[in-house]
């Protein structure tokens, strides 16, 4: 299973450069050897023709399980749904309801999950940093280091980020809206984060948090994670964004980092064409199916 893994990964490397192709591979024995979790293998005469793999991990609307690049392999679309059929029928047993997968952003693999019922969620895009002028703010806009004080109009600009990504905030409970900003307020909190606001008329109208990306299969090292971008509606289109961008990864640059990885909601067309013409590429997309 380790070396259908490596295969792959070293194959996906090949068709997106953006792609790591190194992996551990003890560590990723060991890992396998001691998880808590599954595995499924399809062997037909002697050969495995694919596996699968998921760690089921609580989420706030309970048990998930996620496949990352690494859990599945599949020599053809009967091999998936053979390997779908045991893993659906363990993972319901366990609770769970639903299943995230993340795989290569190319079409024919992503096919093969949406013909098994999955639906496309989210992408992970990346880029090479290469140091470039900075952009300059429009007249009277002025960018800064966010503080304390800023976290209130962060959490408004949060839900403008999410209405971008239809997400409706007005059906979030109330333990769910008090978990957003939780879990806001300690990533800004966070000494490794950045929080850049731009602001206009001593209002700020744009922001952008980045941090150092953990550790995650398919990613290179020294990759910085972009997140939290959004401007005002009343001020987008005046190149407020990538003035903001531009001086966020060349502070990064600076600091050592290679490469920048940003995820979008595959439904929000405004931020595919954003990103793309940013220059991010997709190099792995978040499929899910609910069980």
């Amino acid at each position: 299973m380790v070396g259908r893994i490596e295969h792959q990964l070293r194959a996906d490397a090949s068709r997106n450069s953006l792609v790591n192709p190194e992996l551990d591979r003890q560590l990723l024995l060991d890992s396998l050897r001691h998880t808590e979790n599954s595995a499924w293998v399809y062997e037909l005469d002697d050969d495995i023709g694919g596996h699968l793999y998921g760690a089921v991990l609580s989420d706030r609307c309970g048990p998930v399980s996620w496949t990352g690049p690494d859990g599945s392999s599949f020599d053809g679309a009967e091999v998936l749904d053979a390997l779908l059929l045991e893993a659906v029928r363990e993972w319901r047993g366990r609770g769970v309801k639903e299943h995230r997968v993340w795989c290569l952003s190319e079409p024919a693999r992503v096919m093969s999950w949406t013909d098994s019922g999955y639906s496309l969620f989210s992408v992970r895009g990346a880029r090479e940093l290469v140091t470039h002028d900075s952009r300059s703010l429009p007249m009277g806009y002025s960018l800064r280091r966010g503080t304390p004080d800023d976290f209130e109009r962060a959490i408004e600009l949060d839900a403008v980020l999410d209405t971008a990504q239809a997400v409706d905030v007005r059906s979030k409970s109330s333990s769910e809206l008090a978990a957003d900003q939780e879990d806001l307020f300690a990533t800004l909190n966070d000494l490794e984060t950045h929080h850049y606001v731009v602001e206009f008329d001593k209002r700020v109208i744009a922001q952008c948090v980045t941090f150092p990306a953990p550790p995650r299969r398919g990613s290179f090292d020294n990759t910085l994670y972009l997140s939290e971008v959004v401007v005002d509606p009343h001020h987008q289109r005046r190149g407020v964004a990538s003035a903001m961008l531009d001086a966020a990864l060349n502070d990064a640059i600076a600091k050592g980092f290679r490469y920048a990885e940003v995820q979008w909601r595959s439904a929000n067309l405004g931020a595919t064409l954003y990103w793309t013409s940013y220059g991010f590429h997709p190099t792995y997309v978040r499929l899910q199916r609910t069980l």
